[in-house]
């Protein structure tokens, strides 16, 4: 195998893994804000009367 080829498959390796952390790493991040309730879109006022009333 040639240097280039060594080089390539490294440098392809490298970026492959990093790119499997850091979206291992946003899911797992999204996973712990749904349970802990953070970064949630909030409804406004409106829309959580509205949600009220049809619930009974």
């Amino acid at each position: 195998m040639s240097e280039v080829a060594t080089v390539a498959i490294g440098w392809g390796l490298t970026f492959v893994v990093i790119a499997t952390y850091s979206f291992w790493v946003v899911s797992r991040g999204r996973t712990i804000g749904r349970e802990l309730g953070i970064g949630e879109v909030q409804q406004s006022g409106q829309e959580q009367e509205s949600d009220l009333s049809t619930d009974t």
